[in-house]
């Protein structure tokens, strides 16, 4: 099964002449680890929306990790996706992208090509012959690590890094804050963001404050109130039972 709760987030405008203030080069970077799959409604909404505001909001203070592969099954080393085969390869293409595009931790070289794949409506795949040539991605080569053994090892590792999770995720979009768990209050993510920021952070960051308007007449990001998030569910036996979804 698949129990969906809720609906869709939709990102705030925010103002294209607005950049982030960099951090000191000692700072430590506040970790985002993001454990998605690639068709689930949830996740795509999260990222085109309460994702992609915070990341504008705070840019380099933040580091992101995103891990397709979310409620999956691993059946005698197959991957089996909750959405289809369409979610598995739209997985490996992220996770092709983000390896060849992302060294040295840098989220935002393939950000925008997993945002348009994430806000597309065709599958990953169709969604990726536009979304990876526009965002100055070699297609062919993406393609050729989705579809190879490279592929499948890197969506081998995604599930590791998924089955390993202490405490376990409950759903999608599952989201930990330096290595802690948000839960419920993925819901607030920028909130929770500016909270670990120093105070002089936060005061140059405008997002961070209660009085900021993205656009005239808007709440401001940190306070508003998005629609729910969409929750993808684990459907294999154990988790429903411990998570009492039936």
């Amino acid at each position: 099964i698949l129990r969906v709760t809720g609906v869709q987030t939709c990102a705030l405008p925010i103002s294209a002449k607005y950049e982030a203030p960099k951090p000191p080069k000692d700072w430590k970077r506040i970790t985002i680890d993001f454990y998605m799959e690639a068709e689930c409604p949830g996740c795509k909404a999260f990222t085109t929306g309460l994702l992609t505001d915070a990341l504008n909001a705070v840019g380099d203070w933040v580091e992101l990790r995103a891990i397709p592969y979310g409620n999956a099954q691993l059946n005698n080393s197959v991957i089996e996706c909750q959405h289809g085969p369409d979610e598995c390869i739209g997985n490996k293409i992220e996770l092709c992208m983000m390896k060849r595009y992302g060294v040295g931790g840098d989220w935002k070289a393939w950000y925008p090509a997993f945002k348009c794949i994430e806000a597309s409506d065709d599958s990953p795949e169709n969604a990726s012959k536009t979304c990876l040539p526009d965002s100055g991605m070699d297609l062919a080569a993406i393609m050729d690590c989705a579809k190879g053994d490279e592929g499948d090892l890197l969506h081998m590792a995604a599930a590791q890094m998924t089955i390993d999770l202490d405490p376990p995720h409950k759903w999608t979009p599952w989201v930990l804050l330096d290595g802690k768990p948000l839960e419920e209050k993925t819901q607030e993510i920028l909130a929770e963001i500016c909270k670990k920021l120093p105070k002089s952070a936060q005061a140059l960051i405008p997002q961070c404050s209660p009085k900021f308007k993205a656009v005239q007449g808007a709440n401001s990001l940190a306070a508003r109130r998005y629609p729910p998030i969409q929750k993808c569910y684990p459907t294999d036996p154990l988790s429903e039972l411990v998570l009492g979804v039936h």
